[in-house]
């Protein structure tokens, strides 16, 4: 979530206007919210009474939301709380799980290749891939600059091979203690050579030793092998989440 605030920090009005919302006991903040519209509701672990309080303010901001994210028991007692203000129903988007690293382990050689930022005239390429990544993960299209956004800002990765792009991967929502890795695609004719492995390793290899204390990623927990991939470079399981879409 301060990943997500950092990329909004500075950004003109919007309408609707993105959410953010904190939850506090005597003890100080015991859970967070945000809303970038017309993504759905985020939010952190929280204990159950901070609940229905967010479910009650998000409702006052909003008249609709998509859906909701987050650990998987807060994000299915929120739905709850939701339906029965609102009504309607919700279904399992994506089950999701978050990795984190702090040390790449990973044994043995990479695939041949280098890892370098993806160049201005590399742009219409990254931007079929990125639609390529949505379209298999299964989650909306990305923002039609998103590629941009990412080259001008040096988060975006080729691994190349033989002078060819074999697999993007991207760092994004940066805070100062870490970067989410995201968006790692290779196209089917260069999959099992182990390009994904070694871009992921590299970049998070190169964050850490600029100084990020650790790096982390979701994979879809439908998906064995992308799981596999991440634990072999010292990616640890930390939570379980879940996407689920709110219907009428």
């Amino acid at each position: 979530m301060l990943g997500i605030a950092s990329h909004w920090r500075g950004r003109p009005p919007a309408d609707p206007p993105p959410y953010w919302a904190s939850v506090r006991d005597a003890n100080g903040i015991v859970g967070c919210a945000c809303r970038t519209p017309p993504y759905h509701v985020v939010l952190t672990r929280m204990p159950p009474a901070a609940i229905a309080l967010l479910a009650e303010d998000v409702g006052a901001a909003y008249t609709s939301v998509s859906g909701v994210g987050g650990p998987t028991a807060v994000a299915e007692a929120f739905a709850g709380a939701w339906i029965t203000r609102n009504g309607g129903r919700s279904r399992t988007k994506m089950r999701m799980r978050l990795h984190e690293l702090t040390r790449v382990s990973l044994a043995g050689p990479l695939a041949p290749g280098v890892l370098r930022k993806v160049a201005e005239a590399e742009l219409p390429l990254a931007g079929d891939w990125m639609d390529e990544f949505a379209r298999e993960v299964g989650v909306p299209r990305w923002e039609p600059d998103w590629a941009r956004h990412l080259v001008d800002r040096g988060q975006l990765f080729f691994w190349v091979d033989g002078g060819s792009p074999r697999t993007m991967a991207a760092c994004a929502r940066e805070t100062r203690s870490g970067f989410a890795i995201n968006a790692v695609y290779t196209p089917p004719q260069h999959r099992r050579r182990g390009y994904a492995t070694a871009a992921v390793a590299t970049l998070s290899d190169n964050l850490l030793k600029v100084g990020r204390r650790f790096c982390c990623l979701y994979t879809d927990l439908a998906n064995t092998t992308s799981n596999s991939i991440y634990a072999k470079i010292g990616y640890r399981p930390i939570r379980d989440d879940v996407e689920l879409a709110f219907e009428p």
